[in-house]
């Protein structure tokens, strides 16, 4: 997405001053032993209770009004995979819990919300309004009724041009309303041709169409808002217009402690939203797990290890680059979180050699590459096409290499 003011105003870190392993290293060992931890808390625990099955939600959401909101709703976690009612509940509350806290300058806000903007509430309507143009207006879950498709990326408008847009501009109702219509408009036609074509042509992860419906569908819209007369950018209510500066020790000492890396780790959860907060992530994984203990009809057993294999790439991810954190405010280490891991553990299985292979290969090179990406986008295309671009050729790269090891 965009540099996290996370820390106030950051000092560039310059050659020579060091940056100390051991705090790293022990954030990388908690974050192993929570995700780890989760995961065999998750796997333990089969209920007999079923309620709001996927199945019925899917079936219906195409004529019937209260599954189409819970369709809606279970949109907000389709990036990561989970695709579950209580999980998205859980993630908006925390994204209002979130937003409040960095509104009162509370201690407990963490890493500021949608990168200490104050734009939260107009990104979250911007992803509201875009689903009720896709599910509602354009009714595009009409697609369920032909019982040719189980799924549908009606999620796209989530965690693409939408919020983007609210990020790229300010809050404005023109912005508002121009970046959630031609989101609502373009993204679902687009990643459904692609997943009906490329998908099965490549023989690819789905997530890969998503992603590059993401790229395709923002370099479009954002050309557009950028020769439209009326799209203007207006400045943000900051919630802090003078924090305080940090010197370079400081700032390589704050983000070189444990508590630090768990938290930066854990906000990469909730990245692919624009949302990137650690509260929000909590009440996500809260939500999702939950849903998973007690509806024994929830999408996918696979969910333990889809979590495993996230918490894996974030924290291989912001331990190999923990200088890019230091010297740049922010990182794109999310990027495999909602693609690489999760699409290969629904490829080739939810086993624990998949999961770690996933993990740590997309740790490794989903942010360099989105950082390659980046540097070559003119200023008024928002960075998270570099971002989407890099997951779709991440996760193509690392399911080839999956493919190919004798052992699966």
């Amino acid at each position: 997405m965009e540099k996290s003011s996370t820390i106030g105003k950051v000092s560039q870190l310059k050659p020579g001053v060091s940056v100390k392993l051991s705090g790293p290293f022990l954030g990388f060992i908690y974050t192993l032993i929570l995700g780890f931890g989760l995961y065999y808390f998750l796997t333990q625990f089969q209920m007999d209770s079923s309620w709001l099955l996927y199945e019925r939600v899917a079936e219906e959401a195409g004529s019937n009004f209260f599954y189409k909101c819970i369709w809606l709703l279970m949109n907000f976690t389709d990036a990561q995979f989970y695709t579950g009612v209580l999980a998205s509940v859980f993630m908006i509350i925390g994204g209002f819990i979130a937003w409040r806290l960095d509104v009162k300058k509370s201690p407990l806000a963490g890493i500021r919300i949608c990168y200490g903007s104050n734009l939260w509430p107009w990104v979250f309507a911007s992803q509201v309004i875009s689903l009720v143009i896709t599910i509602f207006v354009l009714n595009f879950t009409n697609e369920f009724n032909s019982g040719n498709y189980t799924w549908l990326p009606t999620f796209i408008t989530v965690v693409g041009v939408p919020p983007a847009v609210i990020l790229l501009y300010g809050p404005s109702y023109r912005a508002l309303f121009t970046g959630s219509i031609l989101g609502g408009l373009l993204s679902f036609p687009i990643a459904f041709w692609l997943m009906n074509t490329l998908t099965p042509l490549l023989g690819v992860p789905g997530v890969v169409s998503n992603v590059l419906t993401m790229a395709i569908t923002g370099i479009v819209i954002y050309h557009i808002c950028h020769v439209l007369p009326w799209m203007k950018k207006v400045p943000a209510k900051i919630i802090d217009d003078n924090p305080p500066s940090l010197s370079k020790e400081e700032l390589t000492k704050q983000m070189s402690s444990p508590s630090w890396f768990v938290r930066r780790v854990l906000a990469d959860f909730t990245e692919a939203p624009f949302y990137g907060n650690e509260v929000a992530s909590i009440f996500l994984l809260l939500g999702v797990s939950i849903e998973m203990i007690f509806n024994s009809g929830y999408t996918s057993a696979t969910i333990p290890a889809i979590i495993l294999s996230q918490f894996i790439s974030a924290a291989v991810g912001v331990f190999v680059f923990h200088k890019k954190y230091i010297e740049l405010g922010w990182y794109a280490t999310y990027v495999p979180v909602v693609s690489v891991g999760p699409a290969c553990v629904l490829m080739f299985g939810a086993s624990m050699p998949v999961i770690v292979i996933a993990g740590v290969l997309g740790g490794i090179l989903g942010a360099p590459v989105a950082e390659f990406f980046s540097k070559k986008l003119p200023e008024h295309i928002h960075p998270t096409v570099a971002n989407v671009t890099s997951m779709a050729l991440c996760t193509i790269i690392v399911a080839v290499v999956i493919e190919s090891l004798p052992w699966f």
